[in-house]
């Protein structure tokens, strides 16, 4: 398939193609682009976005009309190359886990109409239904969540986590889900990030420089330690992770229901990931002192309640939740640039998550595996 650089030149044919890899008998009449979404609105990350208007050929067709397009950045937009020709291994991965994993799952996510990733350009395409569209809602670190609300996002992570932990089908059919220790996802963390993300990000602004230094650590011995702990954590139980479970990657539905999305980071690991970062990304820093055992409590019950018989004992989950917290600064926010979220929840985020590292002398912990 011919992926085009502007979202604007995706035609009905294109689409047919991308909705028929999961819905054979569809197809599409007319693309209408709502809106693209443009780098540095402060709402696109890793992708290019728009919102579409879709017609069938079938009036009675159930698929969603309205709906998101995720596509790689037009590299004629300033500001976008390096993303552009670093991001292939995410874009492959969430086009995989939205047509080979997503259709099994049954908790909230958007539903997906397809997805293609071109090898050969390293441009992909992704459709799914707009879930605003059934009333979603989108939080940030700029809202103040509520307690219950952060439950609510780990009753759905614990019910990710016990459907597929241990699982053997890791050596079956999801033996092609990547891991924290190989997989292209990987790749991107240990080369590119380091080399042309966190180097630039550093060399760039002095606030994050400052951070490292009031932590006492560099970016080389934060890269040691995330290669560290990742190697620590694939020797414990392993599941399916989201990835990127800050609170940005979150919804809210009418009915309180949680929803995750942006799953260019999914892999198979160990839980605490996911775990840590939405704790350590979604509340305050006083409320997450106050709560943060509490929340590992009643994740582990929810765990339990979904069919684990043996989940991780408190006190483990409680020393590897401090070990978590190096990913959640060195890739989570160290690495990402102000203008893919903007400058406000860039700030809050780094102060709750370089907050994190101190508060669970998390450095000390990580120097003891090196």
């Amino acid at each position: 398939m011919d992926i085009p650089l502007s979202p604007f030149d995706i035609t009905p044919e294109l689409m047919t193609g991308i909705v028929r890899r999961r819905y054979p008998e569809a197809l599409v009449t007319a693309v209408e682009i709502v809106r693209a979404h443009e780098y540095g609105e402060g709402d696109v990350s890793t992708s290019s976005r728009a919102t579409a208007r879709l017609a069938y050929s079938d009036p009675a067709c159930e698929l969603p009309k309205d709906i998101v397009l995720k596509l790689s950045f037009d590299p004629r937009v300033e500001g976008t190359d390096a993303w552009f020709c670093n991001l292939t291994g995410l874009f492959d991965n969430e086009v995989d886990f939205y047509n080979r994993i997503r259709p099994e799952l049954s908790l909230e996510a958007p539903l997906a109409l397809g997805g293609y990733f071109d090898e050969a350009t390293g441009r992909y395409i992704l459709a799914m239904e707009d879930v605003t569209r059934r009333g979603a809602r989108f939080p940030s670190n700029q809202d103040d969540i509520a307690l219950d609300h952060v439950k609510r996002i780990l009753s759905t992570v614990a019910r990710l986590h016990a459907q597929f932990w241990e699982s053997e089908r890791f050596q079956d059919d999801l033996a092609w889900v990547e891991t924290h220790l190989s997989g292209r996802v990987e790749t991107h963390m240990r080369s590119v990030i380091p080399e042309k993300g966190i180097a630039s990000e550093l060399q760039q602004h002095k606030f994050k420089r400052e951070i490292l230094e009031r932590l006492g650590t560099s970016e080389r011995e934060l890269f040691a330690g995330m290669c560290a702990n990742k190697l620590h954590q694939s020797k414990l139980p392993q599941t399916l992770l989201h990835g990127d479970l800050h609170i940005g990657n979150t919804y809210l539905m009418p009915d309180g229901t949680v929803g995750l999305h942006d799953w260019q980071l999914c892999v198979k690991g160990f839980a605490l990931h996911d775990v840590t970062y939405i704790i350590n990304t979604s509340l305050s820093v006083s409320q997450r002192r106050v709560h943060e055992r509490d929340l590992l409590e009643h994740y582990r019950d929810c765990l339990v309640a979904n069919g684990l018989v043996s989940p991780p004992d408190m006190d483990m989950l409680w020393r590897e939740h401090r070990r978590a917290a190096l990913w959640t600064l060195y890739i989570g926010w160290l690495t990402c640039p102000p203008l893919s979220y903007g400058w406000d929840t860039l700030a809050v985020a780094l102060l709750r998550v370089s907050t994190a590292v101190e508060d669970h002398e998390t450095l000390a912990l990580v120097r003891e595996g090196l």
